[in-house]
């Protein structure tokens, strides 16, 4: 009876150094490379850190022979193991719907059903069928690369983080030595840029919503325009959580999407979750409104603070799909045309009304807190350079400034002739 054959073949080792963020090297090191071949009688590689560590630069031969030394003893070690041991043979497709299924229990279902789409469509029918073990940073990049091909690069990013999550959790439950995503970069995001309206468009939305204040659809338009509320935000916004006497409301519910159903759900962050001021136009038209829903809801006996501000008398609510096809069919009649050249979306009207208020004076980290972003880096990234005249407004304040000093101060100082003194240009 012949020897059972050997698990890992062939085994090399490499020299690395470890840096300080400052390029200051910390140690020199070793690594061994045992190379396999799979199921498919494809060569696959396993690294592993070694123990060995070298002064200077680490790379004498007497050091190398003791990092030879060492990875064959590994190298024996791990065949040992792999005859003892029986192997798992999980691929990416099996512990991804494993990790999967572990987070659905902790986040919302359209966010679980999502990623269970990502697997189905981006990761089973690639890198899925390779075993997890053997999955390498290449593979990883080769997957990247050839999704960058036939996708965005915010669906890729989307892919890659979620990759990124699950093998992380791999390493840290043992199941992985090495994260196989490490040093796979994101692909480049374009700069958003909103496609916000300008003055003209501005005028023409809100004299549109005056003309029927209290429908339930101008309602909304002017709930996004006037205090940049989410569509999923205002179809779940309820009477409850309206105060028309101090002319606040509360954001404490949203509209979410689990593939073609719509459920009622808490924001998704605590950030979303915030108490907003209602302008005098929109509490007038809320007033109207509630008005208006309470004469219909005594002929079926609801409750006013169970109902959606933008639904019906009998507890439904509008959804948001429906509310965005129909602001479509307005801002087409409307003849809008948003600051990139596009008609605008129903999202666009938040962006319209962020881009406004930080025109007009409003500070960032203020307008950042009324949208409910994470934090104003982000409200700054998106809308700080928005208004087209932005820039010409802050160069004439700049300007208005220098030309008050030197007039205040006329009389204080004195001018120098620069010529000859080499700020002439000769």
């Amino acid at each position: 009876m012949g020897l059972p054959a050997e698990k890992f073949t062939t085994v090399s080792v490499k020299p690395y150094e470890t840096r300080k963020k400052d390029g200051t090297v910390t140690a020199y090191k070793w690594r061994a490379v045992l190379q396999y071949k799979d199921d498919e009688e494809k060569w696959r590689q396993k690294n592993v850190t070694l123990k060995t560590e070298g002064r200077d630069k680490g790379r004498s031969k007497q050091v190398e022979k003791a990092a030879q030394i060492e990875a064959e003893t590994l190298r024996k070690r791990l065949n040992a193991e792999a005859l003892e041991t029986p192997q798992s043979h999980e691929t990416v497709t099996e512990y991804f719907s494993r990790y999967v299924e572990g987070r659905a229990l902790s986040i919302e279902r359209s966010s679980a059903n999502e990623l269970r789409r990502i697997l189905k469509t981006h990761i089973a029918p690639s890198i899925g069928k390779i075993e997890l073990d053997a999955l390498t940073p290449d593979d990883v990049q080769e997957w990247v690369t050839g999704l960058s091909k036939e996708y965005a690069p915010s669906t890729v990013k989307k892919c890659l983080t979620n990759l990124r999550s699950a093998m992380r959790e791999a390493v840290d439950r043992d199941r992985l030595v090495k994260d196989p995503t490490r040093g796979i970069k994101n692909p480049k995001l374009p700069t958003p840029r909103p496609n916000a309206l300008d003055g003209y468009g501005r005028a023409k939305v809100v004299r549109f919503i005056a003309l029927d204040p209290c429908k339930p659809l101008n309602v909304a338009f002017a709930l996004a325009i006037y205090m940049g509320l989410r569509e999923g935000e205002i179809c779940g916004l309820r009477w409850k959580s309206v105060n028309l006497d101090a002319q606040t409301l509360e954001v404490r519910e949203t509209i979410g999407r689990d593939g073609s159903k719509w459920y009622l759900k808490e924001p998704k962050t605590g950030g979303s979750i915030r108490t907003l001021y209602i302008p005098g136009t929109v509490a007038d038209a809320l007033r109207a409104r509630r008005a208006q829903v309470n004469e219909e809801r005594l002929s079926i006996g609801t409750k006013l603070n169970e109902l959606f501000v933008v639904g019906g008398a009998d507890g439904s609510y509008m959804a948001p799909h429906y509310l965005s096809s129909r602001w479509r069919i307005a801002a087409d009649a409307l003849e809008l045309v948003g600051t990139e050249g596009n008609r605008p979306t129903f999202h666009d009207l938040r962006h319209t009304f962020a881009t406004a208020a930080i025109a007009y004076g409003t500070d960032v980290k203020t307008v950042s807190s009324i949208l409910g972003h994470a934090n104003a880096a982000m409200t700054l990234n998106v809308y700080a350079t928005a208004d087209a005249d932005a820039k010409r407004r802050g160069a004439q304040a700049v300007e208005r400034l220098y030309q008050a000093e030197a007039a205040r101060h006329v009389s204080n100082g004195q001018v120098i002739d620069l010529v000859g003194t080499g700020t002439d240009g000769q």
